[in-house]
């Protein structure tokens, strides 16, 4: 495997800034991970915000997406600085007639404690769910968000249904409350399958829950193609000398009138299509103004058009 790619101190503002205002323009919706959720995790890694707490920033070499470990340092410090107690005012000026160093690292905790205290950043993995309907059914939202392996940032979205009382049978918990439980044993399914191919995924679920899987959404953002990653076979080299951030949706479901294949990275799906569903697979990017066009043409010339928002 190859090593990270090093962000000098001089690009990481610069990097995160292109990262941001890319997450920006593909505007994703409720099937990726929650927008201002990712576009505070990129604040939060701004050395503006935090000094030198997060060093070294890092970038994965196999999507250009800030690597695991810069990441799983940056919530590691949120999770430390709620639970203890923020540096104060008075805490940095002491500090600053002692060892100025030190002082700035307090001052940066301190930036981080007020910036964090409202806030929810990417998780390394998530699993929530939700009551839908309750009635004839009873239908439930499962969300799982995942940092992925190369640093991908990844969301399935599943919709189960099955007759009123079916959950008290299987892994999903609904309280009085409302409120829902999940059984472990659900994460450790989704973990296992993140990337399998998504009709096997459907089986998969419908096995473990005891449910039908009316729908199941697999999005990506990432990877962010910037000078210096290593870009896949049939790209162009050209494709390299900006920024391109992609947003992948792949949505297998019962209210997919027609497949459709756009993904002009990936071949058409090989597995069959269960009946009464359809499978929708596409590719959005953002990408540099300079590029903009010769991507787009790139992709229909491959023969799936999409849609290419400039920064």
């Amino acid at each position: 495997m190859s090593p990270p790619i090093a962000l000098p101190a001089s690009r990481v503002t610069g990097y995160l800034r292109a990262l941001d205002a890319a997450l920006d323009a593909l505007g994703p919706n409720a099937d990726f991970v929650p927008l201002q959720e990712a576009r505070d995790t990129v604040a939060l890694l701004d050395p503006t915000l935090c000094a030198d707490l997060l060093d070294p920033a890092e970038a994965d070499p196999r999507s250009g997406m800030p690597s695991w470990a810069w990441l799983s340092r940056a919530t590691g410090l949120v999770r430390a600085q709620r639970d203890g107690r923020a540096p104060s005012a008075d805490d940095v000026a002491r500090a600053r007639t002692l060892d100025p160093t030190l002082a700035d690292r307090l001052d940066a905790r301190r930036r981080v404690h007020a910036f964090s205290a409202e806030r929810e950043f990417l998780p390394g993995s998530r699993l929530r769910g939700a009551v839908r309907r309750r009635g004839a059914t009873t239908d439930f939202l499962l969300t799982f968000d995942r940092i992925t392996p190369d640093a991908l940032w990844l969301r399935v979205r599943i919709d189960l249904t099955g007759p009123a009382g079916w959950e008290s049978r299987g892994p999903i918990t609904l309280e009085e409350s409302g409120a829902v439980t999940l059984d472990d044993g659900l994460n450790h399914l989704l973990g296992r399958h993140l990337l399998t191919p998504i009709t096997a995924l459907r089986h998969q679920l419908q096995d473990g829950t005891g449910a039908l899987v009316s729908r199941i959404a697999r999005c990506t953002l990432g990877p962010f193609w910037f000078p210096g990653v290593r870009l896949p076979t049939p790209v162009p080299d050209r494709f390299g000398r900006g920024l391109v951030l992609h947003a992948t949706s792949e949505v297998l479901g019962q209210q997919v009138r027609h497949s459709r294949h756009a993904d002009p990275l990936g071949g058409p799906p090989s597995e069959p299509v269960p009946d009464g569903y359809g499978v929708f697979r596409d590719r959005r990017f953002a990408a540099s103004r300079a590029l903009a066009e010769d991507l787009d043409q790139w992709c229909r010339s491959r023969g799936a058009p999409t849609v290419v928002h400039p920064i």
